[in-house]
């Protein structure tokens, strides 16, 4: 553990990538198995919603803009569906200007947003954060 008490690395974690970009699902990939997770990436939100429900990771970086479903409606069914509601999100854009269609929708809103193109340690640092979060949260409810 770091001094702030977060994981040093994503070992043991399990993350799902959505990205209709190949090449920015091989580049989340990459980093996030560089850290040590283990990964898996869909290119769609149909294909996410069934990951999600099959794998039930500890986290999933979502994209906003996809064809057929998008990050927003993405976002409504995991939150909709009790057994993946609780899994944290993390929006991950090239279009910030969409960041109203997860705010202006009534679910609870997505534990992290980050803009492209990415920065890869704060990218890392929030996604520590937000499964550091989740973990505290998680034995709030067992205690």
């Amino acid at each position: 553990m770091d001094a702030g008490g977060h994981p040093e690395d994503l070992t043991g974690r399990r993350i799902l990538v959505v990205d209709d970009d190949e090449d920015v699902r091989t580049y989340l990939t990459t980093l996030l198995e560089d850290a040590g997770a283990e990964v898996f990436a869909v290119a769609d939100g149909d294909a996410a919603l069934d990951a999600a429900r099959v794998v039930h990771p500890d986290l999933i970086t979502l994209d906003l803009s996809m064809p057929g479903k998008d990050g927003a409606e993405v976002l409504a069914e995991l939150r909709a569906d009790e057994a993946v509601a609780e899994i944290p999100v993390c929006i991950i854009t090239g279009k910030p200007e969409l960041r109203r269609l997860i705010y202006d929708r009534p679910v609870a809103p997505p534990e992290g947003f980050m803009t492209k193109p990415i920065d890869p340690r704060r990218l890392l640092a929030d996604l520590r954060r937000i499964l550091y979060l989740a973990d505290r949260k998680r034995h709030r409810y067992l205690a």
